[in-house]
């Protein structure tokens, strides 16, 4: 399957979604390894749950800097550039993550 451009609205909702999000918890391909205790793995006891957050909404999103569950992107510019060609593969990485085999969606 070919796809062009990101696909947001998996984990962030679609056309019609006032919040931009899905309130469910993801795995969007930031670490390999998870020692994190925050993750939602730690609450559901789910292995498929392991390096999963919840999906954040993107309503006024330029306000709520830093980003990602542990504030690891400063700017909106450094998630674009992590969702382009910074993700990475684990076994438990979301199957929504489409471009995970190219690093990303450039």
């Amino acid at each position: 399957m070919t796809e062009n451009g990101a696909d947001c609205f998996h984990c962030h909702g679609g056309e019609g979604n006032p919040l931009f999000t899905t309130n469910l918890f993801y795995n969007n391909g930031k670490d390999s390894l998870f020692a994190d205790p925050a993750d939602r793995y730690q609450v559901t006891g789910n292995p498929t749950d392991i390096g999963a957050y919840k999906a954040p909404t993107l309503r006024n999103i330029s306000l709520t800097a830093p980003y990602m569950h542990d504030g690891r992107f400063k700017t909106l510019d450094e998630v674009i550039d992590f969702y382009s060609s910074g993700l990475v593969w684990s076994p438990y990485i979301s199957p929504l993550m489409h471009h995970i085999a190219n690093g990303g969606y450039s």
